[in-house]
This record gives structure tokens, sequence and C-alpha cells, in this order.
């Protein structure tokens, strides 16, 4: 083994990382065409607002000195208690107030049929079986066209408002007699 430096590394005698690689290009403090700090003129006193905005308006000029009358020395940092009033000024802090819990569950989308239901009612949250009739609805009266269509117009036209399988079935509640659902036939 050598005692000799490293060689320079071979992409960039300057250093690593190269700066084109990441998208700038850093001139060097002398570059001609970069004015150095002496170049630009210092501020002149007493006037915060650059040159074409024209003068501050009343009451803003420049902050007044640590020193001036009227106002204090800046608040010590990281002192305890300094923020907020001092304790006890007002008293305990009241008591929180009870938390309630409020559970939403979904609603139960019941689907009814032909025959009687064993369930709660959501009237009177009774445990019970419905109790059903039946009315006369869509496929009653779609059935009564048709038979007149074909010519039995004379009374027998009135057959399907008689048999209780061409009605709808209505679900109600026995204990407290409120409608709870509905069977469509069509």
């Amino acid at each position: 083994m050598s005692s000799a430096p490293p060689p320079p590394y071979p992409g960039n005698p300057e250093g690593y990382p190269p700066p084109e690689k990441y998208g700038y290009s850093a001139p060097p403090p002398s570059a001609p065409g970069y004015p150095t700090q002496a170049a630009y003129p210092p501020p002149p006193p007493g006037n915060i607002h650059p040159p074409g905005y024209g003068a501050a308006p009343p009451g803003y000029g420049p902050p007044p000195p640590v020193g001036h009358p009227g106002y204090g020395p800046p608040p010590p940092m990281g002192q305890p208690g300094m923020y907020g009033p001092p304790p006890g000024m007002y008293g305990p802090p009241p008591p929180l107030p009870a938390t309630t819990t409020v559970i939403v569950q979904p609603p139960v989308v019941m689907s009814f049929n032909e025959t009687q239901l064993p369930m709660r009612c959501p009237k009177c949250n009774a445990d019970i079986v419905t109790s059903i009739h039946y009315e006369s609805g869509t496929l009653s009266w779609i059935l009564c066209l048709i038979l007149c269509f074909f010519g039995f117009f004379m009374g027998c036209c009135l057959i399907p408002f008689c048999i209780d399988s061409t009605k709808d079935v209505v679900h109600t509640c026995p204990n407290c007699h409120q409608h709870i659902g509905r069977y469509n036939r069509m």
C-alpha cells in the first residue's frame, strides 16, 4: 500500500458534487459582472420605504429606539407563567361536561313478502308478528284491462279484484294497528 494521496475526482477537478448536476451554476465571488457588497449604497436614514413608493403615512416612521420613553424593555423570554393570566386569578377551571356517546345504527331494510313476519314494531317497539290484509294494486288493474281487451267486459274483468293472489299485501302491527310495510306484486 502506498502513502500517496488518492487521485482527484475524474469528472470535476473543483470538487464534488458538480453544481451543474443540480441545475445551478454558482459564480465565483470575484466573477466579472456581479457587483460586490460594497457596490450597493446604504439605505437613507429614517426612510424605510423604497424610492418610488412615496412618503410613509403619518405615524408609520422608523421604529423607536429601545430606550424611547413609553416603551419598556422587551419581556424576558422563557419565563414560566408568561402566557395567560396568573394562577388563581379566575378561580379553579370549570368542570368538564359529561361526554355523551352517540351510536348511529344504519336503518334496517325489511323486505316484506306474502306471509306474516315476526319483527319489532318501529312505532310501539313491541315484539310482534305482523297481521296482513290485501289491497288492490297495479297487478289487479293490469289483469282487469287485459280481460277487457279480450272481450271479458261483462263482469269477468272484475275477477282479479276478488283473488288475493293478484292483490298487494299490507303488513300492520296487531298491537298499535299502524301501517308497517307493503308487498307490491308489481
